[in-house]
């Protein structure tokens, strides 16, 4: 269960990702007319602080039924 909490959060994080490059992308290319290598480094790197990584416990209490 833990594994695919893993997984899903893993999964989660890459597509959002994805989604902020993309639209980031779209967005400078629509702000200029030719897009350049900067503008998709800057998007890039701008991924890392506006789209974080979804936390999971450990930790986690199985309760008996």
């Amino acid at each position: 269960m833990r594994l695919r909490h893993h997984h899903e959060a893993d999964v989660l994080c890459a597509v959002q990702r994805l989604d902020w490059e993309w639209k980031s992308r779209e967005v400078s290319a629509s702000l200029l007319d030719h897009p350049t290598d900067a503008s998709a480094a800057a998007a890039a790197s701008n991924v890392e602080i506006h789209v974080p990584s979804i936390p999971v416990d450990d930790e986690l209490v199985l309760i008996p039924l």
